[in-house]
Parts: structure tokens; C-alpha cells; sequence
């Protein structure tokens, strides 16, 4: 193989970069355009302040109290039929044991958070039991006895945290579809 030669260099152009003359700068200027709102005073800020507000509850019991003005016009008394008071006393029902089976819900998981909670404080003081005793071991033998006891300790707390968990599962799943299903039998032996 032939060696190449030095590469030769390449022709130098202009070193020198071409300058502006430097000005000093200046702040740019702001101009205020006319409708732009001046910001307010602290006189009109303490008038608005001291205005009462106008919340969600006080625009829903005003919409409440309002008397509504129906868009067809009045039923007489004597053209109510069946199916609409049927359809009322079901949707009223129907929302009644919605509410009712969601409070049974909120109830539910709140029990099982406390149980759960008190599930992990429990393995938390049995670890940390298990932590002091080790930190005392001397010998090989009395390590794996407080490991086998932390074993042993670890799984019956499994077992009857476990029990606890699906059993009040089971009682909040009774308690969230007695309402539903008690609804539902109302209307079933009505359109029965």
C-alpha cells in the first residue's frame, strides 16, 4: 500500500469578520395602546370586595324557588294517566335506592380501608419485633428460630387478614344490592 503524502493547505481567505459600529442600547418604548383597561384603583377593589358573591348553592336555590313555567301547557286534573305516576314513583324509587345503596358503598369501603390499615400497622409491629429480636441473635440456631416465628406470624396474619377483607366484602356486597334488588322486585310484581 502506498502512503499518501501530506495533504497540502488549503488557500486562507479573509481572517478578519466584519464588525458593526457598536451602539449602546437603548430601552425599548412602550407604548400603551387607549384600550387597554387602566388597572384598578384600591378604592374599587375594596367596593367589590365588600360586595357579597354569588355562589353555586345560592344560583340553585334561587333556580329552586323559582316557579317553573311549563313550555305545553297545564295537565287538567282528570288527564293524569297510570303510566305517568308509575314512571314518577319509579324513577323517585329508583333514585332512592341508588342513594341508598351508594351510601352503603361509601360505608363499605370505609370499613375495609380501617381493616386493611390495620392489617398493615399489624405486619409493620411484627417486623418490627422481628428487627429487635435479630439485632439480639448470637448463634445460627436462634436466627432461624426468630425468622421461622416470623414466618409463622406473618402467615396467620395472611390468613385471617384475608378472612376479615372477604368477609366484609361480602357483607358490603349485600348491603350495596339489598336496595336494588328490593326496587326491582317492587317493579316486577307491578308489571307483573
Amino acid at each position: 500500500m502506498e502512503t499518501k503524502g501530506r495533504r497540502s493547505l488549503r488557500a486562507a481567505g479573509p481572517n478578519e469578520a466584519q464588525t458593526a459600529p457598536v451602539r449602546p442600547s437603548e430601552p425599548p418604548v412602550v407604548e400603551v395602546a387607549a384600550s387597554e383597561p387602566e388597572p384598578p384603583k384600591p378604592e374599587e377593589l375594596i367596593a367589590e370586595a365588600a360586595k357579597p358573591v354569588a355562589t353555586a348553592v345560592d344560583l340553585v336555590t334561587a333556580a329552586a324557588a323559582a316557579a317553573p313555567t311549563p313550555s305545553v301547557g297545564l295537565l287538567q286534573a282528570g288527564q293524569k294517566t297510570e303510566a305517568v305516576d308509575d314512571s314518577s314513583k319509579f324513577e323517585t324509587g329508583a333514585a332512592a335506592s341508588l342513594a341508598q345503596s351508594q351510601a352503603a358503598l361509601a360505608r363499605g369501603f370505609e370499613a375495609l380501608s380501617a381493616e386493611m390499615a390495620g392489617l398493615a400497622l399489624t405486619g409493620m409491629n411484627v417486623a418490627a419485633r422481628t428487627a429487635t429480636r435479630l439485632l439480639a441473635v448470637k448463634t445460627l440456631a436462634d436466627a432461624i428460630e426468630v425468622n421461622a416465628g416470623f414466618a409463622c406470624s406473618s402467615f396467620d396474619t395472611l390468613v385471617s387478614g384475608t378472612a376479615k377483607l372477604s368477609e366484609l366484602g361480602m357483607r358490603v356486597a349485600t348491603e350495596v344490592s339489598k336496595p336494588l334488588l328490593s326496587q326491582l322486585g317492587k317493579n316486577r310484581g307491578k308489571a307483573a
